[in-house]
């Protein structure tokens, strides 16, 4: 991540994810033909289970308009068959283009909050984590909408409710200073601001002899998405307290196809956290910092949340999911990014 996610925008905007003006790598599968790579990536058959604690959403950046846009359909999906009445207002009702976005009433409003468990004493914490820069908003303050989605035209009327998503409106003016198109803010909607407001560092990558790569059993399913990779770069990168390795894995056409990351104890040289990213029909590993320019930045580490502990992103491009935050302790949690990414 970057957690640059492919922000729905109206006309002129699609997905952009894991990101706004940044190019995915090449989707080559590696051929059967390759021998293993690592000589010290062995088999092992567990893996702990992901869990999410905490909904985190996205901003996303209405062209041509001087508001901003939160989705929550991924926690309030609408559905056609439903016989619920409250969720939205019967489109077919309403003209073609003010359908296309419109301020929900108060019964409709109540419904959407009610359903999505946030109250109207809460707030929208909007979070930039490249630029250390928070902003927040009354939830009775905010316009609660419905933005028919990006991969909608038209020719699709009446407008499907699932066609909607539904969430707050932010004055742009609000958020000056935030990243261009808002591809580095988390937002979340709570009674406490859950981030700890500590910059977080891009990471800097250095070159390494591959040997230096902490040796450790590889998962069975990582060492079956590797069998026809070969190794390629080793990078290293330390702080006081930990020592992140991340090791380069070539299909045929010596393209990365994928990159493991193990991250250490600094002091005890344990391994606290082990990721695997590949290429998959919706999945490609991100460019690692720097590689588009010095001011280019993916990955990223730090004390992102108040009550968790440290983070790590920014590896993976996701074409149709999302991208998750990684924790740096053995829980192995991923919490992932509500970003409607829907096609």
């Amino acid at each position: 991540m970057n957690l640059k996610i492919p922000a729905i925008l109206s006309a002129s905007f699609l997905f952009l994810l894991s990101c706004n003006d940044k190019k995915e790598t090449k989707n080559n599968k590696p051929q059967s033909d390759k021998t293993a790579a690592a000589q010290n990536d062995t088999v092992e058959t567990e893996q702990a289970p992901r869990k999410e604690s905490i909904n985190l959403f996205t901003l996303t950046y209405r062209d041509s308009t001087d508001v901003a846009f939160v989705s929550l359909s991924d926690i309030y999906p609408l559905d056609d068959t439903a016989s619920d009445t409250l969720d939205l207002p019967n489109i077919e009702k309403m003209e073609k283009k003010a359908a296309k976005y419109f301020t929900l009433d108060k019964k409709y409003r109540n419904r959407f909050l009610s359903k999505t468990n946030i109250s109207e004493t809460d707030s929208l914490f909007v979070y930039d984590y490249a630029k250390n820069k928070l902003a927040s908003f009354a939830i009775k303050n905010l316009k609660a909408a419905a933005w028919l989605n990006g991969y909608s035209s038209e020719e699709d009327w009446p407008y499907p409710k699932y066609y909607y998503m539904i969430g707050f409106e932010i004055s742009k003016q609000s958020l000056k200073g935030f990243s261009d198109y808002y591809s580095d803010v988390i937002v979340y909607a709570g009674k406490e601001n859950p981030f700890a407001n500590e910059p977080l560092k891009p990471i800097v990558w250095k070159k390494i002899p591959g040997k230096e790569y902490p040796s450790k059993t590889m998962k069975k399913e990582d060492s079956a998405i590797l069998k026809s990779t070969v190794a390629g770069n080793t990078y290293l990168y330390k702080t006081d307290t930990y020592q992140y390795f991340l090791q380069d894995y070539l299909d045929s056409d010596k393209i990365i196809y994928a990159r493991r990351l193990l991250v250490t104890d600094s002091k005890t040289k344990e391994i606290i956290i082990e990721k695997l990213y590949s290429q998959s029909e919706g999945t490609s590993p991100a460019p690692l910092n720097g590689e588009n320019g010095d001011d280019s930045f993916d990955q990223y580490t730090g004390k992102l949340f108040k009550n968790k502990p440290p983070v790590v992103f920014g590896f993976q491009y996701e074409s149709f999911g999302c991208p998750a935050i990684s924790l740096i302790d053995k829980s192995n949690e991923d919490i992932y990014i509500q970003c409607d990414n829907r096609h």
